[in-house]
């Protein structure tokens, strides 16, 4: 039940694609194959050596991938010393999850950096987003769900030609079109519930 909850905070709240919620190693390890996470979310009671086996295949199948421990408060956890380069943090399950949306923020945060130097306002696209009307903004956020234009009409109840129009101003607003708009727009739908204006500019 608590996984589930935490599955729902990590999609509803968060913006993050949950490859889904699993009760052993093993059943986890299959489903690493297949979907190649980008963060594995690990219950602190498995014991250090469950800790160390999920955290090897993630690492193996996705070197970049990072690990967060969820705790029970009745029992203090500490990472494991040869865990913490892969770990984003240790939150407790019985807290609210304000420390849970810090923790993803901060590893949200850091893959930014990841935004390759020859599209270097990356950051500062991101912050330009601010300066969208609310439309435009629903409109990046749906591009970033991977729907086609004909699926946002449908979805917003506008026309194709309206949504076109939409995103055109959006592109040149924000300086991108074709893939770059599309990546952009997936990076805003995930870091959405944060706020944007405060993330750092690069010069």
């Amino acid at each position: 039940m608590v996984a589930q909850s935490i599955a729902g905070v990590l999609t509803e709240v968060a913006g993050l694609d949950v490859a889904g919620v699993c009760v052993s190693v093993d059943e986890a390890t299959v489903l690493m194959r297949s979907a190649l996470p980008e963060l594995l979310v690990l219950d602190a009671r498995l014991g250090a050596d469950a800790h160390r086996l999920a955290v090897s295949q993630l690492i193996r199948l996705n070197p970049l991938g990072r690990v967060l421990f969820m705790t029970d408060s009745c029992a203090p956890f500490e990472v494991p010393p040869d865990l913490r380069p892969f770990t984003v943090g240790a939150i407790s399950k019985k807290q609210g999850w304000e420390d849970l949306l810090v923790a993803l923020q901060s590893w949200q945060l850091l893959q930014l950096d990841r935004c390759d130097s020859a599209s270097k306002p990356c950051v500062d696209r991101l912050n330009a987003i601010g300066l969208l009307s609310p439309r435009e903004r629903t409109l990046l956020l749906e591009l970033g769900g991977g729907y086609h234009n004909k699926q946002i009409a449908s979805k917003l109840m506008l026309s194709d030609a309206t949504v076109d129009t939409y995103r055109k101003h959006v592109a040149a607003k924000l300086g991108v079109s074709g893939s770059e708009l599309i990546r952009l727009a997936t990076l805003y739908r995930c870091l959405r519930w944060q706020w944007l204006p405060l993330l750092p500019t690069h010069r």
